[in-house]
């Protein structure tokens, strides 16, 4: 109903009498285009209106059925041609490759906390602040090697979703639980298995005996075998999943990004520009029409995994090497401009090979 309380407040601002019209005759053709005016005139972007509207249409046609709306759905549709997205979707993304970089540092950040602190008695707020960084960084992982829907994601249940196999752990989504009824298997990503590991071990521990205020207004939900917990052992929310992306994300990125930003990410890095290796996004992503992955061509989901963990692997090595090859350059730069007779030993010459 917001974007039907919007239009009337906007109505209202106006100074049309609310009371005097019946509910179902307040939307004209003439209000409609002044009221686009008015929201474009205000900044919003030509996507939001045109969302806005798409949305008014799904509440008036809900609440006054038997009143022809067809000329307020036509021109929902040619806003929605219309419209531009204000920003081009590349400036949104970020290379997953970077994404699981950020997430391996995390986790080896909190770890190093961790190791300093004992596990005896109840934890500290600087343990438990760790312990939470630790899981944001294994969760930004999964999301980045993985790209999960966010409900499969916050579902997965030690033992049910969560399987070892071979004393490998995978994950397994059953076709009642997916969106596209498509049963998902893919392994858990390898440079993620020990952090995983800990998670379990350790981490998870001191998220269930953290202290939390008790909030009256909600009962309270027992953690379960639900993998990913907040503070005080409670599952995590929908809600507390996009704050601990809000609060990590920005901060590295610049950028804001949704649990579906992340299957965008994992997709682009896949393609990378490259139709031979669509095949491999649309499998990752669970999709089952080519057309849900922008033409992509289905591959199973196991093998889509292990391409993109392959992919990513082969991206954070080259980076790698790129690093070391600009050190040996800025190096030997040094060398060559250093006084005759000055000492060379703390300068890392690269050997050349014969």
């Amino acid at each position: 109903m917001g974007a039907y309380g919007r239009l009337l407040a906007w109505m209202a601002g106006q100074g049309i009498d609310l009371d005097t019209e019946a509910p179902a005759v307040r939307i004209t053709r003439d209000r409609l285009r002044s009221y686009v005016a008015f929201l474009e005139a205000n900044g919003c972007a030509p996507m939001t209106v045109a969302s806005y509207l798409g949305v008014l249409c799904m509440a008036v046609k809900a609440m006054f059925p038997d009143i022809d709306w067809t000329w307020l759905v036509t021109a929902q549709k040619r806003l929605q041609v219309r419209a531009v997205p204000s920003r081009a979707k590349h400036e949104t993304l970020v290379p997953a490759d970077q994404l699981v970089a950020f997430a391996l540092e995390l986790i080896a950040a909190a770890g190093m906390k961790l190791d300093n602190g004992a596990d005896d008695g109840p934890p500290s707020r600087a343990r438990v602040a760790a312990a939470r960084d630790f899981r944001d960084g294994l969760i930004i992982g999964l999301l980045a090697l993985r790209a999960p829907r966010e409900a499969n994601l916050l579902g997965i249940e030690i033992g049910q979703q969560l399987q070892w196999q071979g004393g490998r752990p995978l994950l397994r989504f059953p076709g009642s639980e997916t969106k596209n009824h498509r049963a998902l298997l893919s392994s858990w990503p390898a440079e993620l298995v020990p952090a995983l590991d800990r998670y379990l071990q350790q981490v998870r521990t001191i998220l269930l005996a953290a202290p939390v205020r008790p909030d009256p207004r909600r009962a309270p939900c027992p953690p379960g075998q639900r993998l990913w917990l907040a503070q005080g052992g409670t599952p995590l929310t929908p809600g507390g999943l996009a704050k601990l992306l809000k609060r990590h994300i920005p901060a590295r990125f610049g950028i804001r990004l949704s649990t579906h930003r992340f299957r965008d990410c994992s997709a682009t890095t896949i393609a990378g520009g490259d139709a031979g290796q669509v095949a491999a996004a649309s499998g990752l992503l669970g999709h089952q029409s080519p057309h849900a992955t922008s033409r992509y061509i289905a591959a199973s989901s196991a093998q889509a995994a292990e391409h993109h963990q392959t992919l990513i692997a082969s991206l954070r090595k080259e980076a790698r090497r790129e690093q070391r090859m600009a050190a040996a350059k800025t190096a030997r730069t040094a060398a060559k401009t250093m006084p005759p007779g000055a000492s060379n030993k703390s300068i890392p010459l690269t050997r050349r090979r014969s």
